[in-house]
């Protein structure tokens, strides 16, 4: 059985690989990965990538441990991960807008998101970095064991 915010962090993986110039976006996205242990690519790439990097779960103010039915929002941090170019802080832009307009279209969960945080590529060239803090809200529905 697989646990219900791994279920929901897989769904919008699924969701976040939509990112595509068939689907309509201005760029493709070419990988995804998901876990705590999860990088953005790698030095040899493909580019641009994405992690969904779980970093906590609090409860529901109103979840109390002995409920069966709990309400967690499980904290995020989603990154995107660019070869740098000429053109990098453009290209940055184009994927922060594709990503925006994908995480508009999730409906599975209520989804908040934080301050977008720009990292540009170390001196001598690199990578480039978004970082955007997410929260999804999730029920869980515990079983007697």
């Amino acid at each position: 059985m697989t646990a219900p915010a791994t279920t929901l962090t897989e769904a919008l993986k699924t969701h976040l690989q939509g990112i595509t110039t068939a689907n309509g976006y201005p760029v493709t996205v070419a990988s995804v990965s998901t876990g705590r242990s999860a990088l953005a690519g790698d030095a040899d790439g493909p580019y641009p990538a994405l992690t969904l990097t779980p970093l906590q779960d609090t409860p529901g103010e109103t979840t109390l441990p002995q409920s069966r039915t709990q309400t967690w929002a499980r904290s995020l941090v989603l990154e995107a991960v660019l070869q740098e170019t000429a053109a990098w802080d453009a290209e940055l832009d184009t994927l922060f807008d594709a990503i925006r307009r994908a995480l508009v279209s999730w409906n599975t969960a209520p989804l908040q998101w934080g301050v977008a945080e720009f990292i540009p590529p170390a001196d001598g060239g690199g990578l480039t970095l978004l970082r955007i803090p997410l929260t999804l809200t999730y029920r869980l529905y515990l079983k007697e064991p």
